[in-house]
């Protein structure tokens, strides 16, 4: 793909973190495949449907609860493939590029929030 057809606004970083999603009185665990300012693509053995806003935090970096707007959910061999946007973006690209593979030694901003 070229530069010119890329869709995307900010950055992806890889990641491999556990993410918690709070649907009603149950918990899930997904992982965070990758991830971005606006949003994230994760990993659950749940299907989430499109259209659906759905808590979610990040115990590992001290994330507080917020939105997620799941845009497709995808079925694969590994789990469901599911795509979401962040309801507020967030303002700066310290967290992920703290806790991608690509940059380990940064130090994790936790106030990631606007």
């Amino acid at each position: 793909m070229s530069f010119d057809n890329e869709r995307r606004q900010h950055r992806r970083y890889p990641l491999r973190l556990a993410i918690k999603l709070h649907r009603e009185h149950e918990v899930l665990d997904a992982d965070i495949i990758n991830a971005s300012n606006n949003g994230c693509l994760l990993l659950s053995r749940h299907p989430l449907e499109p259209g659906q806003q759905i808590e979610a935090s990040i115990p590992e970096l001290m994330i507080p609860r917020t939105w997620l707007h799941i845009v497709r959910c995808q079925a694969t061999p590994l789990g469901y493939m599911i795509a979401a946007c962040f309801e507020e973006a967030m303002s700066d690209d310290a967290p992920m590029t703290w806790s991608s593979n690509e940059k380990q030694s940064k130090p994790v901003n936790r106030r990631l929030l606007n």
